[in-house]
């Protein structure tokens, strides 16, 4: 809900641009982490068979 009133608030155009380019920014970063770690760890996984 946090993010809801972050948005709905009267800000400048340019502020709420910025700042929804930042949240898409950082949610890409978590997954491309999260599927590199994956990846590494399969690599492992299988190195040990």
């Amino acid at each position: 809900m946090i993010l809801l009133d972050v948005f709905s608030s009267p800000i400048a155009g340019g502020a709420q641009t910025f700042l929804v380019i930042v949240c898409v920014l950082i949610g890409l970063g978590a997954g491309i982490t999260a599927i590199d770690t994956r990846s590494t760890f399969s690599k492992k996984k299988k190195a040990d068979h």
